[in-house]
């Protein structure tokens, strides 16, 4: 049997792995004395051959038990059973009727008995219970797990999500339940998306060292679901259970935008995201990526700005957005250097698809070398259509397309300068935005509803982009309210 092996101890004055901020006296003492206590109970139930998993797993599980009891509690706190109550400066009677509602957490869920209440005056109107408000119960789930349920979504559908709470040791409501709720809760984001972007921008500093600005608007397509047309959806008289209407699938492009803050070596600094849904308005979009741009304008007012994407003509709203948001900074528009050099890849295959010059080589070095270079191959291109024989089908419709896309874009495929100070010329990030949600709504089998589609855009949106914490904290305020005693 080979001789275990002595554990190299750690280089002197060298710290091994993360290291926990220090504790005062006063909470080390709470600390370890919790610590005797969980040991104990832990050596009671795994027993002394327990493994040190088995101990871990026994020591999670009178945790949670502890952690829901402490939710339990302070849930019960909340509670009222007031005759009237006042919220925001409104008044809010008590009903008779019994009333209970469950309220999920991390470790379970909670049971709370309240009666409902509305307000004074109002007859049939909307109710509220109290413990919501004072809680921020965010659709029946306490703050904390609705805040981990929603980051969650923005990679998985529910069925992983629920497969994901398992197993780090959660209690989730059940796989519809998150289906219906994490919906709802994304339709809200999506509604105050502009409010909570600039949230997280308030207390969020820019990155230090930009020294250059892109932006760029994409549109992806998202398989959707929709009734089939002429499908029965009315309700029958009498009432009769029947199957949903029959649904057909199509593919809709949705919008994407990014902005990307670089160095001055044309490196990547961050990155922020937004999408949206195909009907939604572009020009919205395009205002809050402008307002990302304002943003790191105010901290480097000087340093380029550059609107890279495609020549689509409804991705104008982005420039013209810059235009009444930025309106003194100069705007630099390009059109994406792929692009651009798709169309020559495609001439080069449809002429000589062997490409025994290397033209797709030429083309890019003409393009990056000289600012002119655009000038140089739309000439080339056009000697290059007049000795086309009469039947190179192919090769004429490839030509065509290039010099047409060519035609009226010229001013925006001058590279070279930007290219030699590492400026950007390419829209890269924007076509990663597209890849990253995509990865989201895009699964197998996958197909949406406009109101599910834009609430997951959202929600993704804010986690690639590492804003989710921020915007969260400004959405659930949305959820909470002070509640008084009326007097």
């Amino acid at each position: 049997m080979p001789k275990p092996k002595t554990p190299k101890k750690a280089p002197t004055g060298k710290k091994r792995g993360p290291t926990r901020p220090a504790m005062s006296p006063e909470r080390a003492k709470l600390v370890d004395e919790l610590v005797r206590k969980l040991r104990r109970e832990v050596a009671e139930r795994a027993g002394p051959n327990a493994t040190f998993e088995q101990q871990s797993d026994a020591s999670f599980e009178i945790m949670r038990d502890v952690l829901h009891r402490a939710e339990e509690e302070r849930l019960q706190e909340l509670v009222t059973d007031a005759e009237e109550v006042d919220v925001d400066g409104k008044k809010f009677r008590r009903l008779e009727q019994a009333s209970s509602g469950t309220y999920f957490g991390r470790f379970g869920a909670h049971l709370v008995e309240e009666p409902l209440y509305r307000e004074a005056g109002v007859r049939n109107g909307p109710t509220l219970k109290p413990v919501e408000l004072r809680a921020g119960i965010v659709e029946r789930m306490l703050p904390d797990m609705a805040r981990i349920v929603g980051a969650l979504s923005a990679d998985d559908n529910s069925r992983a999500l629920d497969r994901t709470l398992r197993t780090v040791g959660c209690v989730p409501p059940g796989r519809a339940f998150l289906q219906d709720h994490v919906t709802r809760m994304g339709a809200e984001i999506a509604d105050a998306a502009a409010e909570l972007e600039a949230a997280a921008r308030d207390v969020t500093a820019p990155p230090g060292g930009i020294a250059s600005i892109s932006c760029g608007l994409d549109r992806m397509s998202v398989r959707m679901a929709e009734p089939l047309e002429g499908a029965p959806c009315s309700r029958r008289e009498p009432y009769q259970r029947a199957p949903p209407p029959q649904m057909e699938h199509h593919y809709r492009k949705a919008w994407v935008g990014s902005v990307t803050a670089y160095d001055e070596r044309g490196e990547e600094l961050a990155t922020w995201r937004c999408a949206a849904e195909a009907d939604a308005d572009p020009a919205q979009l395009a205002d809050r990526i402008a307002a990302d741009v304002a943003w790191l304008l105010d901290d480097r007012a000087d340093v380029p700005l550059h609107c890279v994407q495609d020549a689509a003509p409804e991705l104008r709203a982005l420039p013209e957005a810059l235009g009444r948001r930025v309106p003194d900074v100069e705007v630099v528009e390009l059109v994406d250097f792929d692009h651009l050099a798709r169309y020559l890849d495609a001439v080069v295959d449809a002429c000589d698809p062997q490409d025994k010059y290397d033209m797709k080589a030429w083309y890019r070095s003409v393009l990056l070398d000289d600012d002119n270079g655009i000038d140089r191959i739309q000439q080339n291109l056009r000697r290059q259509a007049k000795r086309l024989a009469p039947d190179a089908e192919n090769a004429r419709k490839a030509m065509a397309a290039a010099l047409r896309y060519m035609r009226k874009r010229k001013h925006k495929m001058r590279y070279a300068s930007f290219y030699r100070q590492r400026l950007p010329i390419g829209s890269g990030a924007t076509e990663s935005t597209c890849w990253q949600m995509q990865q989201r709504v895009k699964l197998p089998g996958q197909s949406w509803a406009p109101h599910g589609l834009r609430g997951i855009l959202a929600i993704r949106a804010l986690v690639v982009s590492e804003r989710w914490q921020s915007a969260w904290d400004h959405y659930a305020s949305f959820h909470r309210a002070e509640v008084s005693i009326a007097a």
